[in-house]
């Protein structure tokens, strides 16, 4: 069953399809501050109700960087913990690359976080999380 739920920001648009949560970013340059980080968490524990589901995030052609407190905040957030399975990063650049592992090393280590550069191999790790947290 495929349904949708939008919401949509400035610099951010998250929906849900067949129970993973999407993110994708409209503006290339951001910076994420810890205002940021809150409000994206906000969003996500409004939009999954209290489900747990993997989030796959597109980062394509993003140029953009988070303050180290903001990722902190992110990754460390009962939020996150509580609604989020694993975290499928969608990349194209070497900056993105590095800028995920980066977060990954530094302040998700716990985390179940994985970087990708197509879509379709990030969406089959979320359905196949999806799939292992559902059973």
């Amino acid at each position: 069953m495929s349904t949708s739920k939008l919401n949509h920001s400035e610099k951010v648009k998250f929906w849900i399809e067949n129970e993973i949560l999407f993110c994708t970013f409209k503006q290339s340059d951001c910076y994420l501050t810890i205002e940021a980080s809150e409000a994206y968490l906000m969003k996500i524990q409004k939009l999954t109700d209290g489900k747990a589901m993997p989030l796959l995030i597109d980062i394509r052609n993003f140029i953009g960087n988070f303050s180290p407190k903001a990722a902190k905040f992110f990754a460390e957030s009962p939020i996150l913990k509580r609604h989020i399975i694993t975290q499928a990063f969608v990349v194209d650049t070497l900056h993105s690359k590095l800028l995920i592992g980066s977060y990954k090393r530094l302040f998700a280590q716990d985390a179940h976080v994985q970087i990708f550069g197509e879509t379709e191999s990030a969406l089959a790790f979320c359905m196949e999380s999806k799939n292992k947290f559902d059973v």
